[in-house]
């Protein structure tokens, strides 16, 4: 198993701004070169401090007595230009779109094998044509719907035939601009072992890879019972985010605090670090851990050894906002919050320097209830987020092709919360 292999508005007064200026000059002098890449190496706390924003409700659904309207496993969040919000429902196969106001407006795509439909859906985007793409995990495709819901073609980023070479695997994607990255791996199976080529990695509107930043290739061999969270990691959900201007945002190590930045062209231009202490996890935290790490179809689970690391992942997300600005989820963020406090978030200006901490006041448990923002100055909160992609996940943890194992996950009743993001 290798490593992963790297491919070549807060005011402050003057006397203030000096001292943050003179920490940011120490810090550039403080950088580093990788393999000649610069690398911004800070602290462990933010130049301008830590700021608490809080969040408005405009609307909510679901829940255990909203009988209008029936939520699976919500697991990402887009909104459009008019303000409307689209929720993947990874369990029910389809996206529901909701205007400003809350109001149900339609349901986009469906499960099936015909037009405009997905076996499974891992991630949804809008794509540089203007329709909304299904990401399917297995065999991986992006089906095109209209914003009406009528098909508008596929895409087929590893191939027309799925039986040639191994199974193709979609994890993630994100499109801006015309540039379209995506996440996923390559599955090949041996005689008694099975090994696969994760990737990030642009491709064209034809669906052809064109730039891979990163890649790692993990073998798992049946004989031998043991399979190993760190060696296993590879940061393709919600360890990389594409910027505005292109560049892509990657943490490629599970237990360091390091992104690296590259331009639109796969060019490597630079490294950020953090000082950081790694979130030891509890023996709840540590069974938890082990469980989703558990092949669910595989027979004999007991005989088989799970090492899993005794530390949370240091970078559980990433976003980068209109203003070019990289927000961070550490372990630590969701971690012993004040309270009235989701989740507080390290940001990163444009040039790699950790500017401030951000603190998103609302309802609800970082651990167990997830915070999206898709843009447009809106964040929404899915409450028992957690234990719903639990549950899911559980009942396929052996089928990285992601066949029709989920459908009848069983979740508990999910809501969501829609907020206004405050001055």
């Amino acid at each position: 198993m290798s490593s992963p292999e790297r491919i070549p508005n807060i005011a402050v007064n003057g006397l203030r701004a000096g001292i943050i200026g003179a920490a940011i000059f120490l810090l550039f002098l403080q950088s580093a070169a990788l393999g000649g890449v610069p690398v911004m190496a800070n602290g462990d706390q933010p130049a301008e401090g830590r700021v608490t924003v809080q969040l408005e409700e405009m609307w909510r659904i679901g829940g255990e007595d909203d009988e209008e309207n029936l939520l699976g496993v919500i697991n990402q969040v887009l909104t459009d230009d008019d303000g409307n919000v689209y929720l993947l429902d990874i369990q029910l196969v389809e996206v529901q779109v909701f205007d400003p106001e809350g109001i149900y407006v339609r349901s986009l795509g469906k499960r099936g094998d015909g037009p405009g439909e997905v076996r499974n859906a891992f991630g949804t985007l809008f794509l540089p044509d203007g329709n909304l793409g299904l990401v399917q995990g297995f065999p991986g495709r992006i089906v095109k719907v209209d914003l009406q819901g009528l098909p508008a073609g596929e895409m087929r980023p590893g191939g027309d035939d799925p039986s040639a070479g191994g199974f193709f695997v979609l994890r993630s994607a994100a499109s801006m601009g015309n540039q379209l990255v995506l996440g996923g791996m390559k599955i090949t199976r041996g005689d008694n072992s099975r090994s696969a080529n994760h990737f990030i990695a642009v491709h064209g509107s034809d669906g052809m890879e064109t730039t891979r930043y990163l890649e790692k290739t993990t073998v798992r061999d049946f004989g031998r019972s043991e399979i190993s969270e760190k060696n296993e990691f590879f940061p393709v959900q919600g360890g990389w985010a594409l910027g505005q201007d292109g560049r892509v945002f990657i943490g490629p190590a599970r237990n360091e605090y390091l992104i690296d930045v590259y331009g639109p062209g796969g060019d490597h231009q630079k490294t950020i670090t953090r000082k950081y202490e790694s979130w030891k996890r509890t023996s709840a935290e540590t069974e938890r851990a082990r469980e989703l790490m558990m092949p669910y179809r595989r027979r004999n689970r007991s005989s088989i050894n799970i090492v899993v690391e005794p530390t949370e992942r240091d970078i559980l997300s990433m976003r980068v906002d209109p203003e070019g600005r990289l927000w961070v989820l550490p372990s630590r963020g969701i971690q012993q919050q004040e309270e009235g406090i989701h989740s507080t978030w390290d940001v990163f200006d444009g040039s790699g320097t950790f500017v401030r901490q951000v603190a998103f006041a609302c309802e609800g448990d970082g651990q167990k209830d997830t915070l999206f923002f898709p843009g447009g100055g809106l964040a929404v909160l899915v409450r028992e987020h957690s234990e719903a992609m639990f549950a899911f996940l559980g009942r396929g943890a052996d089928n990285p092709a992601g066949e029709d194992d989920d459908e009848d996950a069983d979740a508990r009743p999910l809501e969501v919360i829609c907020y206004k993001i405050l001055p």
